[in-house]
């Protein structure tokens, strides 16, 4: 998993070149949207907004004076802003934080992973299993060959109680190849000794292999 400090250094960077400005302004069209769909939709274009004004206001903050008001396109460098900051957020404990922004980029980038796994990420640190096993399929979906977001996809469904599809994602994540049969090892490795205790301890007689 990549460190803090590396998210930090990222999202500074990143919000020197415009990421905060640009989140402001995809926030800007995401409530201009909202006006003219039904009441459950606007909420969640209004919800997403939000998001992307905190992912906003957390570059602004990181970026200081050199972040010049400058303005950069929200695809790449805004959404990759975004990504960053709720990354930072996740980190520091803010987890309703990260899970608002990582939703905010699953719905201003629908076909980008990146969202949704940080909002299953800050979902699975508030225990929120099953709402985290449904973020991190929808980002497996959008990226099957991202061996750490299929580790936790795997990891949700042990939690979650899920424990034949949490085997069977763990034999599919060692069949990714070598790059993601570590992963899918030291999972493995974590439930036997029983450190995932949240997931009930070891193999249900009966389960996949």
């Amino acid at each position: 998993m990549t460190p803090p400090d590396t998210f930090t250094e990222l999202a500074r960077r990143l919000a020197r070149e415009g990421a905060g400005a640009a989140c402001d302004a995809e926030a800007a069209r995401l409530m201009s949207l909202a006006t003219a769909v039904p009441r459950p939709r606007a909420r969640v274009l209004r919800r997403a907004a939000l998001g992307l004004a905190m992912a906003a206001r957390r570059l602004d903050t990181l970026a200081g004076a050199a972040g010049g008001g400058r303005i950069a396109p929200f695809r790449p460098v805004g959404l990759r802003g975004a990504v960053a900051a709720g990354s930072v957020a996740l980190a520091a404990g803010r987890l309703k934080q990260a899970e608002l922004i990582g939703l905010a980029a699953a719905e201003a980038a629908p076909d980008c992973a990146a969202g949704l796994r940080l909002a299953g990420q800050a979902l699975f640190a508030q225990e929120r299993y099953g709402a985290a096993v449904r973020a991190l399929a929808g980002a497996v979906a959008q990226d099957p060959l991202d061996a750490f977001g299929r580790a936790l996809h795997a990891e949700a469904l042990l939690f979650a109680g899920e424990r034949e599809a949490a085997w069977r994602a763990l034999s599919s994540l060692r069949a990714h190849g070598e790059a993601a049969a570590p992963l899918a090892w030291a999972l493995e490795r974590a439930l036997h000794a029983g450190a995932l205790g949240g997931s009930g301890g070891g193999r249900q007689a009966g389960g996949a292999p």
